[in-house]
């Protein structure tokens, strides 16, 4: 039982903290919780690279120098016996289940909440065995105290497909950081000015956008912002589409939304997410959206006409019309940024955070 007077005490395990979503929220967590009653123990398995500062000087951060979690096993037993945390918060799929499977080895006392970062029935079906993926997550999931989705829907693919009761579930969203804006208004652009923060993967669906704004009849540049095993394939794409004066890879930057002024769109061409952080900081600064209506937290986040424009299926012609449409329209950029910071602020998320230790007690 934790003792009132006490401090809680917290052990988060993270993979890496390398650029990501999971990283960045990870950042947040640590950089904005309460350590008068908090006692914060970041466990990377491979702080090698870090992308993400742990800025708050009360949170001890140890780096266990493991390359595979298969491996992390004894030195999580071992720190987690040294430190007797009260809570353990698990941050990415494999470690969930890794929590899951030998959650017999931890004492009872502590309980472990397990934070998921996909909507785990999509991202089985990419593991290297989905079927076996499946069956284990339906076996070891329910055994966790807790778990943290990002989502509605992540929540109900949960307990519609691994056996998890609802009451053993949690929504808590991603918070938003008002990202660090370039803003050139006096000089404007002779032409639409289009941006995507993403990983250069396949889910991320950037061929699918680099395709949609081919079609385009009118004047823009299309700015990609993100690293990852897919530059040679895009930059090949945008080479045989004659794209290369209109569609740019960026690479990698610390403060994204500051290497393009004042961007007329964020385009989304993911095929699912968990909880689009970089869409998340986009309507943060006002600048709306459009998206492919694909499986995951974005239609919590996009509310057509609103702040941006949902395109169904996978058509990429309806994609670029909705680009051309959305341009013309006369978006808010004040309220688009109100309905992010009301909803989605640090404040507001952390303090989900805290009722949800709270109840552990």
């Amino acid at each position: 039982m934790i003792q009132p007077a006490s401090k809680v005490k917290l052990l988060i395990v993270l993979p890496t903290l390398t650029c990501g979503g999971v990283e960045r929220n990870v950042a947040i967590i640590c950089n904005n919780i309460n350590t008068a009653k908090y006692d914060v123990t970041l466990a990377v398995l491979n702080n090698a690279n870090p992308f993400f500062k742990i800025t708050n000087p009360d949170i001890k951060v140890i780096d266990l120098k493991i390359a595979k979690v298969r491996k992390s096993l004894f030195p999580i037993l071992k720190l987690s016996k040294k430190i007797r945390p009260d809570i353990i918060l698990s941050t990415a799929n494999h470690l969930n289940l890794f929590f899951g499977i030998f959650k017999w080895l931890f004492p009872k006392r502590i309980k472990i909440v397990a934070r998921e970062s996909s909507i785990v029935s999509i991202n089985n079906k990419r593991a290297p065995n989905p079927i076996f993926y499946d069956w284990i997550s339906r076996v070891f999931y329910k055994k966790l105290d807790v778990v943290v989705c990002q989502s509605k829907f992540m929540q109900e693919d949960l307990v519609a497909f691994y056996n998890i009761k609802i009451e053993k579930t949690r929504i808590i969203h991603n918070a938003l950081t008002l990202p660090d804006l370039s803003v050139d208004l006096a000089n404007p652009a002779p032409y639409a000015k289009l941006i995507t923060v993403a990983r250069l993967s396949k889910e991320k669906g950037l061929d699918r956008l680099i395709r949609a704004v081919s079609i385009l009849k009118i004047p823009y540049r299309f700015n990609i912002i993100g690293e990852g095993d897919m530059r040679q394939e895009l930059q090949q794409l945008i080479n045989d589409l004659s794209l290369q004066q209109h569609v740019f890879l960026l690479g990698s930057h610390s403060q994204p939304f500051a290497q393009v002024a004042d961007p007329d769109l964020f385009l989304m061409g993911s095929y699912f997410e968990g909880f689009p952080n970089a869409m998340l900081e986009a309507i943060s600064a006002g600048i709306p959206v459009v998206a492919f209506d694909a499986p995951g937290g974005i239609t919590e986040l996009v509310v057509n006409n609103e702040n941006g424009i949902l395109v169904k299926g996978n058509d990429e012609k309806a994609f670029a019309e909705a680009i051309q449409e959305a341009l013309k329209s006369k978006f808010d950029k004040k309220k688009i940024q109100e309905f992010a910071v009301k909803r989605f602020n640090v404040d507001i998320i952390m303090k989900k955070w805290y009722e949800l230790f709270e109840s552990l007690k």
